[in-house]
């Protein structure tokens, strides 16, 4: 079979995803979808749900629906009826949300109300004094500072957490320093994990009970220094290994396809690597996108399982590859298992070296990945065989 037609197979699994997807049930209203930089004046009303996918997105109208919206920066200073779900490297809510909303980003600032629940992942949040969370908070942040009002429960994990407003339930804390200032009330109990006490003013406002936790210093290492490193090296071996022969054994062919388009097409081999390791992310990112407006958005979830599948064989299958090409020199069959062995040790040895041994590591990981696909999308020779 020719290396043309190695290389053609990997698009015959792009081009069934993509045909899959197309087939799949849409709904019958089609939401309003724009990209690039976005901005919704004033005076524009959207009786839709809304999806953006730019760089600059700016909601200053109104949004009958749900608003989803990746970019750099967002902001929404008008009113969405619905939820916001949105990811960036700022996102600004100065508006109103009438429902719930689900943020991620480097900077998240709430100086608006949001009626339902916040939910937010990031480096840092901010609730002003105008913010108002009309029912749950739930934050996962390294710093967050809330000088303004959340209904009900606040729970929030970090490194900094200051509360400088009103919290009409209680309040759930796993950060390192917490802070309550004079105007921090909190309706409930407050319960914090820290290593270091909280700084609660005298004049903040606890009315329920107040219990502090230690964090779980976790066991002792057995070995260090030197030998830490040793046990680490062996623990990789082992999972390695164990990882290797369980593909060699249940999947045979695989492993002699993968072995074989690493022997005779060693830089095709690394070219579908490279692609595979850029494109197929991408791919999946772009499935869900397009699958949440017109369905099927679960199939960017499935591309993304299957890139971490060969993530993981990539190593052991490019060990095989090396460890064959060591043993080479001995003229006679060599057992897989014993190529895997060799491979691994050497390639782990390598790793070791500064520099060298993470390029090295990164070039096995784009052969790995590249024998794998061929190996995974290829049909066997008996299959193209004439009858």
């Amino acid at each position: 079979m020719s290396t043309t037609i190695r290389a053609m197979r990997p698009l015959r699994l792009l081009a069934l995803v993509a045909l899959f997807l197309a087939l799949s049930p849409s709904p019958a209203a089609a939401a309003d979808i724009r990209s690039g930089d976005v901005t919704i004046g004033t005076t524009e009303t959207i009786d839709d749900d809304l999806y953006v996918f730019g760089s600059n997105v700016a909601i200053n109208g109104t949004i009958h629906g749900d608003l989803i919206a990746t970019g750099n920066n967002i902001s929404v200073d008008g009113s969405v009826t619905g939820d916001v779900v949105a990811a960036g490297q700022s996102v600004m809510i100065r508006g109103q949300v009438g429902g719930s909303v689900r943020a991620v980003g480097n900077m998240v600032v709430l100086d608006g109300k949001v009626t339902n629940d916040l939910l937010v992942a990031g480096n840092e949040l901010t609730i002003l004094s105008n913010g108002r969370v009309g029912r749950d908070a739930i934050v996962g942040a390294a710093s967050t500072t809330i000088s303004g009002q959340i209904g009900r429960d606040l729970q929030v994990g970090g490194t900094n957490a200051k509360i400088d407003g009103g919290i009409g339930g209680s309040v759930l804390a796993t950060v390192e320093r917490l802070q309550l200032t004079d105007r921090a009330t909190v309706g409930g109990s407050l319960k914090y994990t820290s290593k270091n006490e909280a700084q609660i003013a005298n004049m903040s406002s606890v009315k329920g009970t107040i219990e502090r936790q230690t964090p779980d210093p976790g066991r002792a290492p057995l070995v260090t220094g030197q030998a830490a490193l040793v046990v680490d090296w062996l623990k990789g071996l082992i999972g390695l290994l164990i990882l290797g022969i369980l593909v060699v054994f249940f999947f045979p062919g695989f492993s002699r396809r993968a072995g074989e388009a690493l022997v005779h097409s060693p830089w095709l081999t690394l070219a579908i690597g490279a692609l595979v390791l850029i494109g197929l992310p991408i791919l999946a990112i772009v499935f869900f996108a397009v699958g949440v407006v017109i369905g099927g958005w679960w199939i960017g979830f499935v591309v993304l399982s299957l890139f971490v599948v060969v993530l993981a064989l990539s190593i052991p299958v490019a060990a095989v590859g090396v460890g064959g090409a060591v043993l080479r020199i001995a003229r006679r069959p060599v057992p897989v298992w014993l190529a895997l062995f060799i491979g691994l040790i050497v390639l782990l040895l390598v790793a070791l070296i500064p520099i060298l041994g993470g390029l090295v590591i990164f070039c096995a990981l784009l052969f790995g990945m590249g024998a794998t696909t061929i190996a995974v999308v290829g049909n066997r020779r008996a299959e193209v065989a004439p009858a």
